[in-house]
């Protein structure tokens, strides 16, 4: 059985105008604790009377019983978030895209933690440790991600490339030197490119390090080290954007690990002379 919030999220059997009203009340309710049935009325186009009826309709003697039940889930719901699905539809609120968002991303980033072990950071960290320069492959939108991380691991004293062209790429991969480490952002990890350029670099003998949310792809099969990320297959649940969130979220903890392991006093020197000259 549906609760209050569920039912009000649904709408089965409500009217135009009780459609508007539960709109309203789902994107509004932190102003309805001091809002009378005459003030809800009006910003809901209605009248007390089809308010009273609508909180009995719902099951309630009334409009206070109603709005104490409804206000008590709502609480709940932002102590405690517990929305189980997270496919969007023209039919949400702006609440309850929020309630979905939020949720999807935690629930994403608690899966991925779960399927990432110590063990893949400090093998990371052992090839991260003896390399001069890293050199990030990614297409798209994980450029993003390769950028952001790139600037991290500069603090961490690793010269760091990202070419925004794939042929750029290449040609990097092809020339590439001893000292390297190629580091790839790839959520399916069988982009063809990408996967020429792993074998060049195998063939090179340069360690290879991936985030991918296929650890059984064909990328993954050519990298030293695989960091797996949850991700979803459809845009109503955000799709390609989720495992972006996973990728930073990776990034962010080999950043940590580097930054702590190899010269900590160094990195917050930076870090202060940054945040005197740069106020961003």
């Amino acid at each position: 059985m549906k609760n209050l919030v569920e039912q009000l999220q649904a709408k089965e059997g409500f009217s135009p105008s009780e459609c508007i009203l539960a709109d309203f009340l789902l994107e509004n309710f932190r102003l309805l604790a001091g809002m009378s049935t005459r003030q809800l009325a009006k910003e809901t186009y209605t009248n007390s009377a089809a308010i009273v009826r609508f909180s009995q309709k719902l099951g309630f003697g009334g409009y206070t019983e109603f709005k104490v039940q409804f206000l008590a889930e709502m609480m709940e719901r932002i102590r405690n978030p517990q929305v189980t699905d997270f496919s969007m539809t023209d039919r949400d609120t702006v609440q309850s895209l929020m309630d979905k968002v939020t949720g999807l991303e935690v629930e994403a980033l608690r899966s991925t933690r779960g399927m990432l072990d110590a063990a893949q950071f400090m093998r990371a960290l052992a090839m991260l440790s003896k390399a001069q320069h890293i050199d990030f492959y990614a297409m798209d939108e994980n450029l993003n991600i390769a950028q952001m991380a790139a600037s991290g691991f500069l603090m961490a004293n690793k010269g760091t490339t990202v070419h925004p062209a794939m042929t750029m790429q290449y040609l990097s991969a092809a020339g590439m030197q001893k000292g390297h480490v190629s580091f790839f952002i790839s959520r399916t990890g069988e982009n063809h490119m990408l996967i020429d350029i792993a074998h060049l670099l195998r063939l090179r003998s340069v360690p290879r390090l991936l985030i991918t949310s296929a650890p059984s792809s064909t990328l993954a099969s050519l990298a030293d080290v695989t960091f797996p990320v949850a991700t979803v297959d459809t845009m109503e649940k955000l799709g390609p954007r989720i495992f972006l969130l996973g990728a930073k979220y990776v990034t962010d903890l080999l950043f940590a690990v580097l930054m702590t392991r190899l010269d900590f006093s160094d990195a917050k020197k930076k870090e202060q002379w940054l945040n005197g000259h740069f106020h961003y």
